[in-house]
């Protein structure tokens, strides 16, 4: 790897002694220590340039999608779909279903493809609804509006998922809290608010 200037290896901040981690849990060469990853790299310390083919790696925030999947109630409300996470970050609490970009994906893809994966529904994607940041998660996630192909399909959570629910935007309100990330719940809330397109 080629380092940025003033980068040193045996500074006490990257040279952690045995006791400072757990022992790896790959088995021996399968891997090799490098000197910084890019969850440790200082900001000064970016980018990092593979040696072999010039790979650059800069810290820039990951893509995601999320989606607002929307039914009618029996009132005339309309409800969204939130699913209970059931892996960490947020086990326990709510969100979209929602994830990363796979490589060479597009937004909308990621967001069909997340909410059949999680939800194992088929949806038709509507309007962009906003683009949210998380700073935690160095994220930033594009929020679409979508509604099921087939109104009548049951949720079926995958393994992420504990649980789910419908809920109706005139309770956004008091589910706003039990929302695992802080991003989603201000999507959440403008859709709630009638904020979105």
């Amino acid at each position: 790897m080629t380092w940025p200037s003033g980068f040193a290896p045996s500074s006490p901040r990257r040279t952690p002694t045995p006791g400072d981690r757990p022992a790896p849990c790959y088995p021996p060469g399968v891997s090799r220590s490098v000197p910084v990853c890019p969850h440790c790299v200082a900001p000064d310390e970016v980018p990092i340039v593979c040696d072999r083919c010039g790979w650059r790696w800069h810290d820039n925030p990951r893509p995601a999608a999320a989606v607002l999947l929307e039914r009618a109630t029996d009132d005339g409300d309309r409800a969204i779909l939130l699913l209970r996470r059931a892996v960490e970050p947020g086990a326990g609490a709510w969100d979209l279903p929602a994830g990363y970009l796979d490589p060479g994906e597009s937004f909308e893809q990621a967001a069909v493809r997340e909410t059949r994966e999680e939800a194992g529904l088929e949806i038709a994607l509507g309007p962009l609804a906003g683009v949210y940041h998380s700073p935690a998660a160095n994220a930033v996630t594009a929020v679409f509006r979508a509604t099921a192909l087939d109104a009548a399909a049951h949720v079926r959570v995958d393994f992420e998922s504990s649980g789910h629910a419908w809920i109706p935007r005139s309770q956004i309100d008091a589910w706003l809290p039990k929302v695992a990330f802080p991003s989603m719940a201000r999507a959440i809330e403008d859709w709630a608010r009638h904020r979105v397109p």
